[in-house]
């Protein structure tokens, strides 16, 4: 999709075989989406039927991980609630860990043990 002025214009899915007129498939129940199979549609402009197959294709972005080469991950916190579920993540890899009792005090989170026991004196009240 991409705007004009005030309008939007929505690139169309399929053209019609026939009178070749731009059309939406509409996917809301999963129509359309299956490879290997003729789906039915019928032509609003026309109103003659056909079908189509679906061909789906992927596109990869590489990108470097030097962590994965030398070992030195880029762990960053991650934003977790409650916090004592919070991970080490690295930037780079996405590889994650927990934390460390010296990160656990570096960035005052505690434990999910503590956090459990905490939880259920609460709920015991």
């Amino acid at each position: 999709m991409f705007m004009i002025g005030n309008l939007i214009n929505k690139t169309m899915d399929i053209n019609c075989p026939y009178c070749d007129a731009e059309l939406d498939i509409n996917h809301d129940d999963g129509f359309g989406y299956g490879e290997g199979v003729k789906h039915q549609m019928n032509c609003l402009y026309c109103e003659k039927s056909f079908v189509f197959e679906t061909s789906i294709s992927f596109y990869y972005e590489p990108e470097k991980a030097d962590c994965l080469n030398d070992g030195n991950h880029d762990y960053k916190l991650t934003s977790t609630f409650p916090q004592e579920f919070s991970k080490m993540r690295c930037s780079m890899c996405n590889d994650e860990r927990e934390l460390t009792n010296e990160e656990r005090l570096k960035f005052n989170i505690g434990s999910k043990e503590d956090y459990f026991k905490r939880l259920k004196s609460l709920t015991n009240k």
